[in-house]
């Protein structure tokens, strides 16, 4: 199989910490992109923190070990050099020195209306600036601190949103925006800030 060129990078989705022969513990999800072996350097990213850690084995279904595991396919990486508290949910493991965190971006979204189940006011309402942005298996508490544009009336909202902790986002990456337990919009980030 010949190597992607892109770059290895796959959401972390579940955490086992289950002992055995191939390391302490294992982390499953399916790789976005790139091409990832045993034996290869790697960073978890994310909540503020990257560590770095080293592909111990690849597993496809139970048992079944990969020499190689390319963009789209299901995995548990067994890692060494981390300890599973090291690792959850919400982070990223890619290739080494590939992932930013920043605590901020700006956004084009579009926003619900109360029509289509979203909010029952806009985003420039009083107080009502705050909501969780889903980011790949992460969220984070975010302010949309400047409305560039509001989204009223159908149009798309241009939002500059400051994040309560980094998180691994990229230009062009695609968000949900909920509050409350409920989905408000979506968008998709044109430049990240600090």
């Amino acid at each position: 199989m010949e190597r992607n060129p892109e770059p290895f990078l796959m959401p972390v989705e579940d955490v086992f910490n289950r002992p055995g022969r191939r390391g302490r513990f294992f982390f499953a999800g399916r790789i976005e992109r790139g091409t990832v072996r045993p034996g290869d350097a790697v960073e978890i990213v994310g909540f503020g923190r990257t560590e770095s850690g080293e592909v111990a084995a690849l597993e496809g279904r139970p048992g079944e070990l990969l020499g190689e595991a390319a963009a789209g396919a299901n995995v548990a990486v067994w890692l060494r050099g981390l300890r599973a508290e090291d690792v959850q949910r919400g982070q990223v493991v890619a290739a080494p020195g590939t992932v930013t965190q920043h605590a901020g971006f700006e956004a084009e979204a579009h926003i619900l209306s109360e029509e289509e189940g979203g909010r029952a006011d806009t985003l420039a309402a009083e107080g009502k600036r705050e909501a969780q942005f889903y980011f790949r298996t992460t969220h984070a508490t975010g302010h949309v601190h400047t409305l560039l544009r509001d989204g009223a009336d159908g149009a798309y909202a241009l939002m500059a949103v400051r994040l309560t902790e980094p998180a691994p986002i990229a230009v062009g990456q695609r968000f949900a925006i909920r509050e409350r337990g409920k989905a408000v919009g979506s968008g998709v980030v044109t430049k990240v800030l600090g």
